[in-house]
């Protein structure tokens, strides 16, 4: 009973190679790499020292308990640079600058580990957090490599890059996962776009299925029942009359229950096993124009006259087209029934080479005849110039040049 075309869903946005690997990492394999990085930063304080004939060169490296444990203590809290970035760059700096400036093999400790507490602190803080934190790392690799007594050109190169380049890589990192991060919520903001823009559309297709299912067949079961009440001495048209709103009625309900089972989605396949064993499923193909025909009788029990015209050659026209069409015509004739004040009616379908139109006119009332009472506005005509306007046709309602009213619908097909 769907009157949509389906819309295709927006296409799934593109992740990066690297953003999908840093997205797999757990955290025990930062702390795998963390734990690796430490033991290559070790290495040169642990390693060897050539022999020589001074007593102090060939001391053991943990001859200065306090600085050992300086070196464990920085190496432990290398860890925690994720976790605790500026309070870690903070440790790591004082470390390496007190390290830097102790005798060996502790002096071996390079400037590595605060570079890496540098990128980090760039990757997690603010941009003046980080331009502080690259210019305390820029002073203390000046202040390190000018006892080293290099040129000066090396030294000052030396520093920049220690102090700056990891402060630049890790901010050029921290803009790439801003950006992915705010192109993927502007993809989600377009998925919830989307999904609440067809939840709309398709509540309103089933407020103008409900409108045009139920208005019609109350509209027909009232005035049968009205004209029942005038039969009472007429056994054979009460008879008539009332198997006609029976019948009204149950197509009503098969109508409804078409529409709540779109509605419930799939069953599982217990469930459809039971519901078929409790009661068989009501299965009516969808109305079509030749379905209005069975309209145009409904009408006439009601007691309207309604004559059916086709012009041009009838052609096979979309299925949606199709229902559409009978919407409108059934809608037309429920206005009849409602609110025109007359017993006839005209339907007229036109096939053209890549149209097919419709229209429904009902003459004026009988002279004399007391105007309709007024009644709050409806739904019908906002339904079926939406329904029009969804394929792109167009519609048209209003007063005849004889007083009537004329409906007019047109579709590409």
């Amino acid at each position: 009973m769907a009157d949509l075309a389906a819309h295709p869903a927006p296409p799934p946005s593109r992740t990066p190679e690297g953003a999908r690997l840093l997205a797999r990492m757990r955290p025990w394999h930062w702390v795998a790499l963390d734990t690796v990085v430490v033991l290559l930063i070790l290495i040169p304080v642990g390693r060897p020292r050539p022999a020589t004939s001074s007593p102090a060169a060939t001391s053991p490296a943990h001859q200065n308990p306090w600085l050992s444990l300086l070196v464990l203590g920085v190496t432990l809290a290398f860890l925690a640079r994720r976790r605790f970035p500026l309070a870690v760059w903070l440790l790591l700096t004082a470390a390496t600058v007190t390290l830097a400036s102790s005798a060996p093999p502790y002096n071996a400790y390079g400037p590595f580990a605060m570079m890496f507490a540098l990128y980090t602190v760039a990757t997690s803080c603010s941009g003046r957090v980080v331009t502080l934190a690259s210019a305390g790392v820029l002073v203390a690799a000046l202040a390190i490599l000018s006892g080293l007594h290099y040129p000066p050109s090396v030294t000052v190169l030396s520093a920049v890059t220690i102090g700056v380049g990891p402060a630049l890589t890790g901010y050029a990192v921290r803009q790439q996962r801003q950006h992915r991060e705010a192109m993927a919520a502007e993809h989600t903001a377009k998925i919830e776009a989307e999904v609440t823009s067809r939840m709309a559309r398709e509540r309103l297709r089933i407020a103008r299925e409900l409108h045009d299912v139920v208005a019609h067949a109350l509209s027909l079961i009232t005035v049968q029942a009205g004209v029942a009440v005038f039969r009472e001495h007429e056994a054979d048209q009460m008879r008539a009359t009332l198997t006609a709103i029976e019948e009204t009625g149950r197509t009503a309900m098969i109508d409804m229950r078409q529409l709540l089972g779109v509605l419930r989605g799939t069953p599982s396949t217990s469930e459809t096993s039971a519901a078929s064993a409790a009661s068989p499923p009501d299965r009516a193909p969808v109305p079509d124009l030749v379905d209005i025909g069975t309209l145009i009788s409904q009408a006439t029990q009601a007691g309207l006259r309604i004559s059916l015209r086709e012009e041009g050659e009838r052609r096979t026209i979309p299925a949606a087209v199709g229902l559409a069409v009978y919407r409108i015509v059934q809608e037309s004739l429920t206005n009849i029934l409602r609110h025109a004040r007359t017993t006839s009616g005209s339907v007229l379908l036109r096939f053209e080479p890549h149209e097919v139109a419709v229209t429904i006119a009902n003459p004026p009332p009988p002279d004399r005849l007391p105007p309709a009472p007024a009644s709050p506005p409806g739904h019908g005509l906002r339904g079926m110039a939406e329904r029009t306007e969804l394929f792109g046709g167009t519609f048209s309602a209003g007063s005849a040049a004889d007083g009537g009213f004329v409906v007019a619908a047109r579709f590409p097909a």
